[in-house]
Formats: C-alpha cells, sequence, structure tokens
C-alpha cells in the first residue's frame, strides 16, 4: 500500500482527538490492527476505515462504554438492548441537565409553553401544611423514604408536588423512582398534556406565578383540569439566594 493513502499513527492521533498511547491500547484490546508496519522501528499506518474504527471507539468510551463492551459490538456477540438502554438512560439524563443549565441563563418571565408530560412512576405522600418550611421539609422527608427504599430514576427530574385548586391544603409529595417499583405508596403517571412556564424566585412567590398559567389558558380556551404540579429544578441544595430559586410550573389541561 503507498503510504501517502494512509494515516499515521501520530495522524490519527491528532485528528481524533486521543494519544498515540490510547491507540496502542486499543491494538492490545484487539480493537484494531495497523494497516501496514514499515521500517525497523515498526512505524504504523492506518486506512480511512481503520480511523473511522478508531473515531468510533472513541466516541463509545465517551459515552462510558468499556473497551470490552466495544470490542463486543463490533464483534457481533453482545445484546445491544441493555447498552441502547444505558444510552438512552444518558440521553435523558443530559438532556435534563442542559435544560437546568438553560434555565440558570435565562431572565424572569420565560414564555408559557403547551408540553406533553411523559409517563413516570413515582413514590407519592399526601400531607397538610401551612408554612413553606413545614412543605420542605416533608418533602425532604418523603425524598429520604424514597431513596430508600427504592432508589432514583436519574432520568426524570427527583421531585415535585402536585395540588388540586379546589383542595384545602393537601399536597402530594412525589419522587422519581425506576419505572419497575412497586410499593404501598408508588404511583404511576401516565402521559398527560399541560401548560408550563419556569419560575425564578423564591416559593412563596409560586402562588402568584400560577395565575400567569390560568390567565394563559383563559386566553386561549384551554380547559384545565384543575390540578397543578410544581417540579423543582433548583432551591436550597444549589442556592442560599432565594431569588435564584427555579421552579417549573405546570397547569394539567383536561383530556
Amino acid at each position: 500500500m503507498d503510504n501517502k493513502n494512509l494515516f499515521s499513527i501520530g495522524e490519527i492521533a491528532k485528528a481524533v482527538g486521543i494519544t498515540r498511547k490510547a491507540i496502542l491500547n486499543y491494538e492490545a484490546k484487539g480493537l484494531v490492527l495497523p494497516d501496514k508496519k514499515d521500517g525497523i522501528a515498526g512505524n504504523r499506518y492506518y486506512t480511512i476505515d481503520t480511523f473511522t474504527q478508531i473515531r468510533t471507539i472513541r466516541v463509545f468510551q465517551d459515552l462510558g462504554l468499556s473497551l470490552d463492551e466495544i470490542r463486543e459490538y463490533f464483534d457481533g456477540s453482545s445484546d445491544l438492548k441493555p447498552m441502547i438502554q444505558r444510552l438512552e438512560k444518558m440521553r435523558d439524563e443530559i438532556n435534563l441537565t442542559i435544560e437546568k443549565l438553560k434555565e440558570r441563563t435565562r431572565e424572569k418571565g420565560d414564555i408559557i409553553k403547551e408540553i406533553i408530560i411523559g409517563p413516570q412512576a413515582v413514590y407519592s405522600r399526601t400531607y397538610s401544611a401551612d408554612s413553606i418550611a413545614d412543605k420542605t421539609n416533608l418533602l425532604r422527608d418523603t425524598a429520604l423514604e424514597a431513596m430508600r427504599a427504592y432508589g432514583t430514576d436519574t432520568t426524570k427530574r427527583m421531585y415535585f408536588t402536585e395540588y388540586s385548586a379546589a383542595s384545602s391544603g393537601e399536597i402530594s409529595y412525589c419522587v422519581a423512582v425506576p419505572h419497575e417499583s412497586e410499593g404501598e405508596y408508588i404511583r404511576r403517571i401516565s402521559e398527560h398534556k399541560a401548560i408550563s412556564f419556569f419560575h425564578h424566585g423564591a416559593y412563596e412567590d409560586i402562588p402568584e406565578a400560577r395565575k400567569r398559567l390560568v390567565f394563559y389558558a383563559e386566553e386561549n380556551n384551554i380547559k384545565l383540569s384543575g390540578v397543578f404540579r410544581n417540579i423543582y429544578l433548583e432551591g436550597p441544595p444549589q442556592h442560599k439566594d432565594k431569588a435564584k430559586f427555579i421552579t417549573q410550573i405546570i397547569a394539567l389541561v383536561e383530556e
């Protein structure tokens, strides 16, 4: 083969953004082989196809796959379903993080959007409480119970509260748990249409902010079910300044 149609190991390393040592490690693991060795020192050269393979290995590594898993992928000897599920979970976790970071950069007064809330399993306890401090403690206690009993579903927002506009102060405190969870306080929430916006500010201001959703629904002939949710993106664990709290306020639409 003509060396002008091949890549040196240094060129490959630079193009992919890895070290020569990493490529040699791929060879040691049986993932790739040089397409040509030249000279006494055994200089390595690679075709464009091998370059593509090395790039694929690096992408999979960045996604958290081990070299053994990647080798099984190339060999066709592994069940791809668990790998797909794992990558889908990672995608959902990344999307949640991106959404939260974007909200940090936005000014107050985000626009109201019509959305679809996906299905999920939650650990849910219902209590009555008056003060913000009591409500915050109840949510923390519910989260602790859920974590100890079931763990968490990191592809969903960790926790939210749900309440009816017609209720007398009763609030359901909900914590995301793995889909397969079963138990007395496990609820399965179905997909639902809703309207929503992100509130930047103290929890004390949420009742007033919620009126924006009611007004929006009236203006756009949207019939609400009367059920609201507050999904907590950032609060006391991240900020001491209440003005920096971020809460997604949701009004469910009547189906």
